[in-house]
């Protein structure tokens, strides 16, 4: 419940005027995940195999132990892109590496089937996959890519991967997705936010936002009672805040 009340709350003073100049922010030296799933060039890489695709909207629901989790937790961010009723489509986790995260999983994908491959064409620095089945021997799937490149782990998963070709349309159209540092400088949120309802007084002062993990300090007072402070901790992807607040 705290969780969706503070999402809540960063909502609206996103969506309201600032209440103070930004601070200044030093561009980052790596590329950026991307904090938008409809702002990626993913979905255009498909087309040509998925005609009518689109970005699928997803709640999602990370568990403690799984990739997706992982990629939260560090800052990233999961999109979904083909035919919901066909159940035909391609889901991508990008995460910043913070210099571990690869190497962390990796254990993991090995004990799962996951081979270590060289993509060609892509400058990775590593890269492992998962398929079923042999090449040119009845039917073939990669089912999921994972490597790590300009400091990001990208992990793409298909249902309609027959071959590594067919693969790598997508694989580069995530990488291209990464935001230059200069982007990423662009789209920081750390700044003042208001929000005026009509019995109640939100601030919050965003301080730390890198990747997709924010945090911010924030004041609420409701007309009838008294003020409270304390710390907002969190990401911001597709223009949504969600995470945990804490009182002192």
């Amino acid at each position: 419940m705290r969780m969706k009340k503070s999402a809540l709350l960063l909502i609206f003073s996103l969506l309201l005027t600032s209440c103070s100049s930004q601070e200044e922010v030093v561009a980052p030296e790596l590329p950026s995940v991307p904090s938008n799933c409809a702002d990626t060039k993913v979905l255009e890489s498909i087309l040509p195999r998925i005609s009518d695709a689109k970005y699928i909207e997803t709640e999602w629901e990370p568990t403690e132990g799984t990739d997706l989790y992982a990629a939260y937790n560090a800052g990233g961010i999961a999109c979904t892109y083909g035919l919901q009723e066909a159940e035909v489509g391609a889901t991508i986790l990008w995460a910043p590496d913070n210099k571990t995260l690869f190497s962390e999983l990796t254990p993991n994908w090995i004990e799962f089937g996951q081979k270590e491959i060289d993509l060609p064409g892509i400058d990775e620095e590593a890269a492992y996959y998962l398929s079923e089945g042999i090449q040119g021997q009845g039917e073939y799937h990669i089912w999921s890519i994972n490597l790590l490149i300009s400091g990001s782990w990208i992990q793409v998963g298909a249902t309609f991967f027959s071959s590594l070709e067919d693969a790598l349309p997508v694989i580069k159209a995530a990488i291209d997705s990464l935001k230059k540092p200069e982007q990423a400088e662009a789209k920081k949120i750390t700044g003042c936010y208001l929000a005026e309802l009509p019995e109640d007084l939100y601030v919050f002062n965003v301080h730390y936002h890198d990747n997709n993990t924010i945090s911010a300090d924030f004041y609420y007072k409701n007309i009838n009672g008294e003020p409270t402070k304390g710390l907002f901790l969190g990401t911001y992807t597709n223009g949504i805040a969600r995470g945990f607040y804490s009182l002192p």
